[in-house]
């Protein structure tokens, strides 16, 4: 194997000019004559390798390299010197079929790759004096970093900027100065920016700065207000430290309309120098970037933006049209693109039918991409098309973790990435992205749930009480607090305390009628007349409006009428919402989770078959006699 390995890379050093210094067995020194090369050929080597390895039933080859550049002193045809040495420390570093760069190499490499870098920390290397920051090339194959390894990025809110224009409806244009701030921050690989869903907490609180930072877990805060009056805008702006109350900048841009990007390119870059991050060529792009030369067409996109975080489906039926007219006023305006592709797909058997959403969704894909192809929004997009319309889980999962590499503060890949891996079963992987939401959201009531659901489906059913009752009750109402505390017990075989949560579930809300978790769970406690009224009910609406299938399958399934539940999972499929994927693990289905026409239908979604669910206390398995697929 150290054969292959030293034909290997002896062949690539020599396409790249490189010199062979010494072999040390296992491995090589090497000398380049500029980063540049030496960059490009370890990228070369560890995509050899890597497609290697995946080819290959022999033992994987798997070598970390790591690159710095410096005066060395040549003593025959050895090198010696402090640049050696580092280059020595910052190998051990890299992940295994990694490259690790120091930030002296780094700065010699602005924009001259085809991959991005990112940081891992300032290290101290093991008998080199200074501390050293090291950045890794992130390759296709490289993982996230995890949050223990970025949790001393500084963490920024930015709160949403207070309207006072004199006209009250120009506050989306306030909101959509946020929105577009912390997108752009998001980019930033050494900053983390919390979520717009959890600073929209404290949009109308008058609450101390520092209060508010505290409880977002922030290094430092951002706020200010917007003034837009006819064609001018005035944008006053501080950036306050959370830990000494400092005000590290303030200042106040009277502009026109027409400099609104130059403004949102100076906040950004002010902001990042004040917290000490070292901006890449690409984050310094796209703080810089003009979203459209149109300002008509920017302002409907602000107003769509601004409609398109409402829960109400009015609200996005009216985004979809802002979003439409933005692109007809501009058809290079790849982000119009991107969010209404992203709103239509998000509507997929809530509000409309697959069929009716998915071919224009995948235009606006392509269009996006083709106008911007480093947009996170687009790649999360194609991630969710691949998912919803497609089925193609290996597409979705590339998709997705571009999009978190792209901008990595947004919870909003992460989330449908999650969603992707607790249907695939990898539910250690899905828990990790869960938490990292969580700490990128932290007033996220959709990352808590969806992190219990995982705690539940594991059977970490005390740890699933305990973010219950801790964490996730501050933030959903009485009702949906009781429904999932009801399930929790139900699925550690608590039937009684299940049964009295529901109770206080009915009680909390009239809107408990409308909701399906309720009569289901009742049903799976030996009380299925709520579920077949509800059946009943629904049925008689889809005769007249959109309902879907899904909906009506996990109903019969709940009251065991198994052939009605897998007609109208038959119909899901060939009809094109095909969203069993989402929901084939919850309790509805288990009356028919052995039924060989319901373990079809999960091999053809290319399910896991035979994985446990934990349901009564105790493993409930689909199938004993298929594997996973």
């Amino acid at each position: 194997m150290l054969h292959e390995q030293e034909l290997l890379v002896r062949r690539i050093v020599s396409d790249y000019e490189g010199r062979e210094v010494k072999s040390t067995g296992d491995g090589f020194l090497l000398d380049f004559g500029s980063v540049l090369k030496a960059t490009e050929c370890a990228i070369e080597i560890q995509t050899k390798l890597h497609d290697r390895n995946l080819k290959s039933d022999s033992q994987p080859i798997r070598l970390r390299i790591g690159i710095h550049t410096g005066e060395v002193e040549v003593r025959d045809s050895d090198i010696f010197g402090d640049a050696v040495n580092v280059a020595a420390r910052v190998l051990t570093v890299s992940e295994p079929e990694g490259i690790a760069i120091s930030e002296d190499a780094v700065s010699l490499l602005q924009d001259k790759l085809e991959f991005p870098l990112e940081s891992v920390g300032t290290r101290e290397l093991k008998g080199i004096d200074r501390r050293f920051r090291v950045f890794r090339v992130v390759l296709p194959w490289s993982g996230p970093l995890s949050y223990s390894e970025a949790k001393s990025y500084p963490r920024l809110a930015v709160l949403p900027l207070r309207n006072i224009s004199p006209e009250p409806g120009d506050a989306y244009f306030a909101d959509g100065m946020t929105e577009e701030l912390i997108s752009s921050l998001g980019q930033v690989r050494e900053l983390r920016v919390i979520s717009r869903s959890s600073v929209d907490h404290f949009k109308s609180e008058d609450r101390m700065l520092g209060d508010i930072g505290r409880e977002l877990g922030a290094t430092a805060v951002l706020e200010g207000s917007v003034r837009k009056a006819g064609g001018r805008l005035r944008i006053s702006l501080q950036l306050i430290e959370v830990a000494t109350q400092e005000r590290l900048w303030s200042q106040t841009f009277d502009r026109s309309m027409d400099d609104v990007f130059a403004v949102q390119a100076e906040v950004g870059e002010r902001t990042a120098a004040s917290l000490r991050v070292h901006l890449l060529g690409r984050e310094k792009a796209v703080l810089t970037r003009t979203l459209t030369s149109n300002l008509a067409a920017y302002g409907l996109y602000l107003q769509g933006l601004h409609l398109s975080k409402s829960f109400e489906d009015v609200d996005h039926r009216k985004a979809i049209g802002l979003f439409r007219q933005a692109i007809d006023q501009d058809s290079s305006f790849s982000e119009a693109h991107s969010q209404l592709a992203n709103l239509l797909l998000g509507s997929i058997g809530e509000s409309n039918p697959a069929g009716a959403v998915v071919p224009e969704a995948r235009g606006l894909i392509e269009k996006a991409i083709s106008l911007n192809p480093l947009s996170p929004e687009a790649h999360t997009a194609k991630g969710n098309l691949a998912m919803q319309g497609d089925l193609n889980w290996a597409i979705a999962e590339a998709e997705f973790k571009r999009a978190v590499d792209l901008s990595p503060s947004d919870p909003d890949p992460r989330t449908w990435y999650l969603l992707l891996l607790r249907a695939l079963q990898r539910y250690s992987d899905a828990a990790e992205q869960a938490k990292t939401v969580i700490e990128l959201d932290p007033l996220s009531a959709g990352a808590y749930s969806l992190l219990v659901s995982i705690m539940r489906l594991t059977g970490n059913l005390v740890e699933a009480e305990r973010i219950i009752r801790t964490s996730y009750r501050p933030m959903i109402s009485p009702m949906d607090y009781h429904t999932t505390l009801a399930y929790t017990y139900y699925y550690g075989g608590r039937r009684e305390e299940a049964l009295r949560e529901l109770e206080l579930a009915t009680a909390a809300s009239p809107m408990a009628e409308r909701n399906q978790d309720i009569p289901v769970l009742h049903a799976r406690l030996g009380n299925a007349e709520r579920a077949r009224a509800m059946l009943e009910a629904d049925e008689k609406r889809a005769a007249e409006g959109y309902v879907p299938f899904l909906h009506l399958a996990a109903l019969s399934g709940a009251v065991e009428d198994s052939d009605r539940a897998m007609g109208y999972l038959e119909r899901d499929w060939s009809e094109g919402d095909r969203g069993l994927w989402f929901i084939y693990q919850g309790v509805c289905f288990d009356p028919i989770r052995t039924d060989q026409r319901f373990i079809r239908m999960l091999e053809r979604y290319q399910l896991p078959t035979s994985a446990p669910f934990h349901r009564g206390g105790r493993v409930q398995a689909a199938s004993s006699d298929l594997s996973l697929r």
